[in-house]
């Protein structure tokens, strides 16, 4: 369901009025800052937080298979870029795959060198999809396809995004709003240098 952030800015206020009705004249302003805008600018980081905790499956996905390009090389392994604002990967499937990948590795993993050898790689059957940043940019390299196939096409791409810093509204399920709110509180709390208070947030946490 999609949530506004004034509702979720309200929330993680009350959260904090659970320890003190008078909050507001201790940290209400710091430095000339209202809380209200130390809870905008921690929302982001409260959500990757707790999306970090979660199945991808339950996070909201966004499909991207049609904007990417793949870049294929003769022996049928080839590589995409993504889109700058991937935060994590949940699927992604070539066409001529008979499943798509939804556990990614990167260069450190031994699997990583099996890939380069033509019999050990990864095929249509069990593909791979190694995840790497390079030059900033982050790319897919995928294996692989037979090496006959000239068109290389990108059936599925799903990913989580990193949230939008300027967003009006997020796309959380119900359970994770209070998840989310009390994080923010604590993200809050640690920041106006309030261990205590920021550890008492994080206890209210049920899951």
């Amino acid at each position: 369901m999609k949530v506004s952030v004034d509702e979720l800015v309200d929330r993680v206020k009350a959260n904090m009025e659970e320890l003190t009705d008078s909050f507001d004249a201790g940290i209400v302003m710091t430095a000339g800052i209202g809380v209200e805008r130390y809870i905008r600018e921690k929302m982001p980081d409260a959500l990757l937080a707790v999306w970090a905790t979660e199945p991808v499956s339950s996070l909201p996905l966004i499909d991207c298979a049609s904007l990417l390009r793949p870049q294929r090389s003769s022996d049928g392994s080839g590589y995409v870029l993504l889109p700058d604002d991937v935060w994590r990967m949940a699927e992604f499937c070539m066409d001529g795959w008979r499943q798509p990948v939804t556990e990614f590795i990167d260069k450190t993993s031994p699997e990583y060198e099996l890939q380069f050898n033509f019999y050990t790689r990864g095929g249509c059957s069990t593909p791979v999809c190694v995840l790497s940043n390079e030059e900033g940019q982050k790319r897919i390299d995928y294996y692989s396809l037979p090496a006959h196939v000239i068109s290389h096409r990108v059936r599925s791409a799903r990913y989580a995004a990193y949230p939008a810093r300027d967003a009006e509204s997020y796309e959380l399920l119900p359970s994770l709003i209070p998840v989310v709110c009390y994080t923010c509180a604590a993200l809050v709390y640690e920041i106006l240098g309030r261990p205590e208070q920021a550890a008492a947030m994080m206890r209210c946490i049920v899951r």
